[in-house]
């Protein structure tokens, strides 16, 4: 069979076996009930409360290049050194508010329930009055006895609300750090762990003086199956 006489199949059927996606089989049973309730807090947010989105972005490298980076010049892109020195990682949590897009992080050394109980305590001491709807991932350090002991006994009431199985993409928070990634953090130079932590928090004074902003969500809990009529749009 020639190679013409191939394509010339390949196209009549839309196939392109060059081209794969990842598929996620899901493993919650109460995947569609939690999800629910999350875009509930998104889309119809209780009055009176704060609904916070938490999570950690872990092992952020604090890189220096062997060479200056390069800047943008006309006919020319920024270039970077590829080489790089490593100077230890840092781990950020961070509490995204829902309803202004302000961010309230802390840097650590580690991500375990001693510093994401030490988080929860400093985000509590810059508003100890409201009530607080938070929304987290299944990490083993959030379901820790202390935890759930400590959000228990804070008057007024502190409600946690996990997210399904494979669903951190219903945490607007990941949002966020993708925003600090792009803008913070891919070009970044750093000479250790401190040079890193003061860069991160430089970027999240100006966020919140400047950018702060509830993120638009429209997503409201449609399936999120493809059709197998839809296959060949998705070929195309």
């Amino acid at each position: 069979m020639s190679p013409a006489t191939v394509q010339r199949i390949l196209a009549a059927l839309v196939l392109k076996p060059h081209r794969w996606r990842y598929f996620l089989t899901r493993t919650d049973p109460l995947f569609e009930e939690k999800m629910a309730e999350i875009l509930e807090l998104y889309l119809h947010p209780p009055r009176h409360c704060r609904v916070l989105c938490l999570d950690e972005k872990t092992h952020i490298q604090a890189l220096e290049r062997l060479h200056p980076t390069l800047p943008l010049r006309p006919g020319l892109v920024e270039r970077q050194e590829f080489e790089y020195v490593r100077h230890g990682t840092v781990d950020l949590f961070a509490a995204f508010d829902v309803g202004t897009g302000e961010v309230f992080a802390q840097c650590y050394r580690r991500h375990t329930n001693l510093e994401f109980r030490h988080f929860l305590r400093a985000l509590r001491a810059r508003d100890p009055d409201s009530r607080w709807h938070l929304i987290v991932d299944n990490a083993g350090y959030h379901k820790k006895q202390a935890v759930l002991e400590w959000c228990a006994a804070q008057r007024p009431k502190v409600t946690l609300h996990w997210l399904p199985t494979h669903g951190s993409w219903l945490n607007q928070v990941e949002i966020w750090f993708s925003i600090l990634s792009r803008k913070c953090l891919r070009r970044a130079t750093v000479r250790s762990p401190q040079d890193l932590r003061d860069l991160i928090h430089r970027f999240i004074k100006t966020w919140n003086t400047h950018f702060a902003h509830p993120f638009e969500w429209t997503y409201t809990g449609k399936p999120l199956a493809v059709a197998p009529q839809h296959y060949e749009l998705l070929a195309a």
